[in-house]
């Protein structure tokens, strides 16, 4: 096995390295539909069908289903808020619509990342 660290080969059953002292265990990741970006702190969904999302999104205008299927919470907030408050302009309402349908397919296509 080699460390993650120093690069130093070590044997299979080595809990640290030999030269470090690194710890070798291996973690392993819960598979939460979620996965970060290893260069930056950014959070893609994982395993959602961008088409469900998107029809989601489509049936039930303004209620961001598509949003919280792919687990971006506050982003489905956001745009429940947002719906309500311009539900009031038809066309504020429909480009909010639209850009949740759209927005919901793209994430959950991994195109674009979960809010935090």
């Amino acid at each position: 096995m080699k460390c993650s660290k120093c690069q130093t080969e070590n044997k299979n059953d080595s809990k640290f390295c030999l030269s470090c002292g690194e710890s070798l265990a291996v973690i392993t990741p819960i598979d939460d539909g979620i996965r970060k970006s290893p260069s930056s702190n950014k959070r893609y969904s994982q395993g959602k069908d961008p088409t469900l999302a998107a029809i989601l999104s489509l049936i039930l205008p303004g209620l961001a289903l598509g949003q919280f299927y792919n687990g971006d919470t506050l982003k489905g907030v956001v745009t429940l808020v947002g719906a309500l408050i311009l539900s009031f302009t038809i066309i504020g309402f429909l480009c909010v619509w639209a850009w949740s349908i759209v927005d919901a397919y793209q994430v959950a296509k991994g195109n674009k990342s979960l809010w935090k």
